[in-house]
């Protein structure tokens, strides 16, 4: 993936992988660059399955692909644990009579929904039965129940998968940030393959105070309010090398996790983290200039999503242009580039190569890794970066000064391999390096 303008400083960079990748450099006068302030806490992501692609990308099976359309300071690092493609980080809920959480959970961070769901005691069917613990309200001191609305469960579409449950109050334990009297779903059921297929807890939603359920604060703004970070941002480096630790960086960056600046752009619609499209191409073709595609006009940061999505029309041109066919054949496959609009106004092309959209399947074949997605109007249409996107690109979701309005997604290219520093949570360090254990070992 690359940014380019008019002007620009073109190298070659060899990665960890052994991939020859271009880097086109853009003139910053143009552009808004990222401060780099460093974060403070950084803790380790851990993943169940070797990754098969010589691409860094995914392979092929299911993914927790969020419904697009459903109805003092700290900087610091929460812990991801990527579970069948999936990354999960620990965070605490409840508080119990010594103090610490009554309940740690692996849960999605997920910048394609709002709200917080976790595993509870109310679920008793396949697959919470399969779980040790969950979230008991009874046992925790700083429990309460949800006095502000409607007492009947909510009901929410995950993909293919579906959960349903009922509001409730308690303290939320993220990294060293605390936040107290937080509206949550406690899980009464959940169906579907994709959460029976890794070990999955809750949801932690990352997206805008609009797509939250009954106007319910969503955690971030608690945290904006409560001022528990020096920088209102947090960022994502998830590591395209499936042997080493992925991360969440709350409040800051770290400098040794990517190269060159971090560019920012504009959030158009704060709703989902949606910039301006302003065209896509596949190679120097572009599709925006055909009218049933036109209309296309946000581009969508998605951690919640593993693979690219376009809507079916421009889904239908990629695959027929793009198609399946043993690894070493897709070498000379055209980059995409989706243009983008700066702050500034002008345009920059954020260009993608076959390295990171096409990833390899079990016989070593290679496909795009798109997916088909259509939104609905008000919210598009749009297309989608997702976790395979991000495994090549360090990404920062900023909120400036809290006010919408200052919104920005940011990207650099990432370090392959890079290892991030790696510190305690709610978690041990003894607890860290098993998790780091569990990624070396597939069977587990």
């Amino acid at each position: 993936m690359q940014f380019a303008n008019a002007r620009h400083i073109h190298m070659s960079v060899s990665t960890a992988c052994g991939f020859l990748l271009s880097w086109i450099l853009p003139e910053v006068y143009a552009l808004e660059v990222h401060e780099g302030h460093q974060a403070q806490h950084i803790l380790s992501l851990s993943r169940r399955q070797k990754e098969k692609s010589r691409r860094g990308g995914s392979t092929k099976g299911g993914s927790l692909s969020v419904e697009i359309d459903p109805h003092g300071a700290h900087q610091m690092l929460t812990p991801l644990e990527d579970m069948s493609s999936e990354y999960t980080g620990l965070v605490g809920v409840g508080t119990s009579a010594s103090g610490g959480p009554q309940f740690e959970a692996r849960v999605v961070f997920d910048t394609g929904s709002t709200n917080l769901w976790m595993a509870s005691v109310l679920c008793k069917a396949y697959p919470c039965d399969e779980q040790h613990t969950s979230y008991d309200p009874a046992s925790s001191i700083t429990s309460e129940e949800y006095l502000e609305g409607s007492s009947r469960d909510i009901d929410i579409m995950f993909g293919t998968g579906e959960l349903k449950g009922p509001l409730h109050v308690d303290t939320y334990h993220v990294g060293p940030m605390e936040v107290d009297h937080q509206p949550f779903a406690m899980i009464r059921e959940m169906s579907g393959e994709v959460f029976a297929s890794f070990p999955f807890e809750g949801i932690l939603g990352l997206a805008f105070p609009s797509l939250s359920f009954g106007g319910i604060t969503p955690f971030f703004e608690r945290v904006i309010e409560k001022k528990l970070l020096k920088r209102n941002e947090f960022a994502f480096y998830l590591n395209a090398d499936s042997s080493r630790p992925s991360a969440l960086l709350w409040g800051g960056v770290d400098k040794d996790l990517y190269e060159g600046d971090i560019l920012m752009f504009p959030v158009k619609k704060a709703h989902y983290w949606a910039l301006e499209l302003v065209d896509f191409r596949i190679g120097n073709r572009s599709l925006m200039e055909d009218e049933k595609h036109s209309k296309t006009k946000y581009l969508i940061v998605d951690t919640g999503t593993t693979y690219f999505t376009a809507p079916g029309s421009i889904y239908d041109e990629i695959i027929a242009t793009l198609q399946e066919a043993p690894c070493p054949q897709v070498d000379s496959y055209v980059p995409l580039t989706y243009v983008l609009r700066s702050g500034s106004g002008d345009t920059f092309n954020l260009e993608v190569t076959q390295e990171t959209y096409m990833v390899a399947d079990d016989s070593e074949d290679c496909q795009p890794a798109f997916m088909k997605l259509d939104l609905k109007k008000q919210y598009g249409p749009a297309m989608i970066l997702g976790e395979v996107f991000m495994r090549h690109f360090f990404t920062v979701f900023s909120r400036g000064n809290g006010d919408l309005t200052e919104a920005k997604v940011g990207f650099a290219k990432a370090k392959l391999g890079a290892m991030p520093k790696v510190s305690s949570n709610i978690g041990s360090l003894v607890q860290i390096q098993e998790a780091s254990l569990m990624r070396r070992n597939p069977e587990r």
